[in-house]
């Protein structure tokens, strides 16, 4: 298994990368090739919604997310890890996930993949800021395991919380466990099912 860790926090080794490296270092521990992309370290311009991709599954737009999709592409694993702001994800992480949206096409190029996801509050907002990624992975046709949500202000406080240690650490272990079950969807799923239905009715 190669398993993907997308970092978008914009503060280095704050408590969202720690439990990001706590993951990868458990993913790592059982056996999997990991690697790290640290998005405040790259360039990648908001998508543009030229449509573009549409046709290719390749995004027009040459910059940093060339090598995320690289990744992206080659990973079983992708476990996305963002601060929560204003009950949402960072800035970084939804411009990220933003241009996935070329990964749609022709058909699903991540459909089968584990997803694995790390959110960090100071007080709250980590089930809301969850639910555009639970989203993302139901229309992915990706299978998720259950997230890690913890609290933590100041700067390496999250190491103090065993719970959200050992939760970081489980949930690499349960998508290890989805990735040794080899799930798919049934055969002909292979897009999101707005789009199958459309192409039915013939709109």
């Amino acid at each position: 298994m190669k398993t993907l860790g997308i970092l978008g926090s914009t503060r280095k080794g704050g408590n969202t990368e720690i439990l990001l490296d706590v993951a990868l270092q458990e993913a790592q521990h059982m056996g999997s090739s990991v690697s790290k992309i640290i998005l405040r370290d790259k360039v990648i311009a908001p998508c543009d919604g030229c449509m573009g991709c549409a046709g290719t599954g390749e995004c027009v737009i040459q910059d940093d997310m060339q090598e995320v999709y690289k990744e992206m592409r080659e990973a079983d694993g992708i476990i996305w890890a963002s601060p929560v702001y204003f009950w949402s994800m960072s800035g970084p992480t939804k411009n990220a996930l933003d241009r996935t949206y070329a990964l749609l096409f022709p058909k699903l190029q991540q459909a089968g993949k584990i997803g694995g996801l790390i959110l960090v509050a100071a007080t709250r907002g980590c089930v809301s800021a969850s639910n555009p990624f639970h989203m993302y992975f139901s229309y992915n046709h990706m299978f998720a395991a259950e997230f890690t949500m913890a609290w933590a202000r100041e700067k390496g406080e999250i190491k103090k919380d065993a719970t959200a240690v050992t939760t970081a650490r489980m949930m690499v272990r349960q998508m290890d466990a989805l990735f040794a079950a080899h799930l798919t969807y049934p055969e002909g799923f292979d897009r999101p099912l707005p789009n199958l239905v459309r192409e039915k009715l013939g709109l």
